[in-house]
């Protein structure tokens, strides 16, 4: 279609457009050549013209913000470095006190939260759940709440879920509450600025070990101590207490305060056998017999229960534990055992006392086989009075004869 023929026909509509109506009356037609003289000439252009070119300002687009990756926290072992720092229940200055931790303890910080470390719950720590939710040490319900004191009243530290198995015991302080463990997952919190970090996580549980070697090493020597007392001077053998509190001050440096009471316990003991050494040798001097200088050991034992001979025994089996479980991962005293009784020695024969009073002696007992004497034994498992007069058949291990005429044995078992 050609330009002007389009044009006339665009005005022609308009034309035809302007009759209409208006506040419901009927308005005179507008003629022709009003109409076409009020409306000024548009060119139109066809479809197929070139599209204007169109120009669009060049703008600057903002390179994008770096993301902010945040780093997982890494656990470690922290030193205390401050007397009597609170641990509390939240990450909260006006959180609940579990408990008042002092200069170099040791925890395993695991998280953080603003000011505060997460850290494990100390050793030893309890909380408490209702009773009515626990069946057969079975939790029945979803989320409950474990607190820090058996009440209501007490903070929060943790959840339990149905199916959950605890173990637990009632409460001594409301028996309406078992007294557990706190669950995994439990988090106290300390300020940061009371924490040195140390190492890893591991760490806490090697110096933990080293820490409780040593504080056996000054129980057992200070069980010796008491029976080597009981003893007159000439039968006390102090060798092998001395040789504990040596280890503890030579070998557990890191450790001052157990280096301080080994010292102090070995001076104590030092000081009274040389006193009972004087005694012995003013005595010997005046001629004195034996018998006369301060109670035999015999008649000591003689007046002992079976079970206070057991005990005495005891030291000796700890420090035989400790020595293993240092090359054995420190494995349990359990393990200990069980690993002894693999190696076991089966031994027959007749139990009688053997109650010499000799220095030394290997054994409470000793086992005879058609009246020969066949080993010297102990125990601190079984009270080995009731078998006394009777034929068995005994699992032991070996141990240390000290030079007597016949070996000895710790029994694990009698039939």
């Amino acid at each position: 279609m050609s330009r002007h023929l389009f044009r006339a026909t665009l005005v022609f509509s308009l034309c035809l457009f302007t009759h209409g109506y208006s506040d419901g009356g009927l308005e005179e037609p507008v003629s022709s050549s009003s109409a076409v003289s009020a409306i000024e000439p548009v060119e139109i252009h066809s479809m197929t013209s070139a599209p204007e070119e169109t120009h669009f300002s060049e703008e600057k687009v903002a390179a994008p913000l770096p993301i902010a990756i945040e780093k997982p926290f890494s656990p470690f072992t922290g030193k205390v470095k401050g007397k009597k720092v609170r641990l509390r229940a939240s990450a909260d200055l006006e959180s609940r006190v579990v408990k008042e931790i002092n200069r170099s303890d040791l925890v395993v910080v695991l998280g953080e939260k603003g000011d505060f470390y997460a850290v494990e719950p100390p050793a030893g720590l309890k909380t408490y759940v209702f009773r009515s939710f626990i069946l057969d040490g079975i939790v029945e319900g979803n989320r409950v709440n474990v607190r820090l004191e058996p009440s209501l009243d007490a903070p929060i530290v943790g959840h339990l879920n149905s199916g959950d198995r605890i173990k637990g015991v009632i409460s001594s302080l409301n028996n309406k509450w078992y007294e557990i463990s706190p669950p995994a997952g439990t988090r106290f919190y300390v300020a940061k600025e009371f924490i040195d970090a140390i190492g890893g996580p591991e760490v806490k549980a090697q110096i933990d070990k080293r820490r409780t070697a040593a504080e056996q090493l000054l129980d057992a020597a200070t069980v010796l101590t008491q029976v080597e007392m009981k003893k007159s001077f000439k039968e006390m053998d102090i060798d092998r207490i001395r040789h504990n509190y040596q280890t503890v001050m030579n070998d557990f440096t890191e450790f001052p305060e157990l280096c301080d009471k080994a010292k102090e316990a070995f001076n104590v003991l030092q000081e009274e056998y040389t006193q009972r050494k004087i005694a012995y040798l003013e005595d010997k001097a005046e001629g004195k017999t034996s018998e006369e200088v301060g109670p035999s050991s015999f008649k000591l034992e003689v007046a002992m229960s079976p079970t206070d001979r057991m005990k005495m025994w005891e030291p000796i089996e700890e420090s035989l534990y400790l020595s293993w479980a240092a090359r054995n991962d420190d494995r349990s005293i359990d393990e200990f055992y069980e690993d002894q009784k693999q190696n076991g020695v089966v031994l027959t024969g007749i139990v009688e006392p053997y109650s010499d009073p000799v220095k030394r002696k290997p054994g409470d007992f000793i086992l005879k086989n058609k009246d020969l004497p066949v080993a010297y034994v102990y125990s601190t498992h079984l009270n080995l009075q009731d078998y006394v007069g009777k034929k068995v058949t005994l699992v032991g291990t070996k141990r240390e004869n000290n030079n007597f005429a016949f070996p000895a044995y710790f029994v694990l078992s009698a039939e």
